[in-house]
């Protein structure tokens, strides 16, 4: 008897826990790291550049599976001149339960950027969409995303000069964050 009360205990903890993400009202901040080395080798002349980025956001899910949040990012990248990344803006996600704890969450971000490479400032907008991203909660309270396939465009312009660049990312550079939800 003892034994079925603490499974039907566990089974009741389980489905609050899973009953419990993603609620209208949750707040959650969080963030993403991001390292990455790239090395091309073309006719016996190599070039390599590395890439750090750091990317904290809050968000807020104003019904219930759907987040409105707010994120910043910063990225530096070295190579022949180190190049400087600032974006802030909104992010919106939807969050669809595949089983319990795991979660696709699909979202789109639009953000004001600003850059500078080699003396050059420049300001514009970018817009990304990430296509398949899921999080895992182990917990109530913890949440562990990764995104692996995103699209991005940004569009920066100085006097008259504009830079438009659109990235694929396919499993090559993968993020992966961590959420706390209170």
């Amino acid at each position: 008897m003892k034994k079925l009360i603490i499974c039907l205990l566990a089974i009741v903890g389980l489905y609050m826990n899973h009953a419990s993400a993603q609620q209208k009202g949750d707040f959650y901040l969080g963030g993403n790291l991001g390292v990455n080395v790239t090395s091309v080798s073309v006719s016996g002349e190599s070039a390599s550049a590395a890439e750090f980025g750091i990317a904290p956001e809050i968000g807020y899910f104003v019904t219930d599976r759907f987040m409105l949040g707010l994120g910043l990012s910063y990225n530096i990248a070295s190579g022949d001149a180190a190049t400087h990344a600032f974006t802030i803006g909104p992010k919106f996600s939807y969050y669809a339960p595949i089983c319990d704890n795991l979660y696709y969450t699909p979202s789109l971000e639009v953000a004001f950027a600003y850059g500078s490479s080699a003396g050059l400032n420049m300001s514009g907008f970018g817009l990304g969409l990430s296509c398949f991203g899921l999080e895992f909660r182990p917990s109530k309270h913890f949440g562990f995303s990764a995104s692996i396939l995103s699209v991005n465009y940004v569009m920066l312009s100085r006097y008259g000069v504009t830079i438009n660049n659109v990235g694929l990312n396919i499993s090559a550079s993968p993020t992966i964050g961590f959420k706390y939800y209170f």
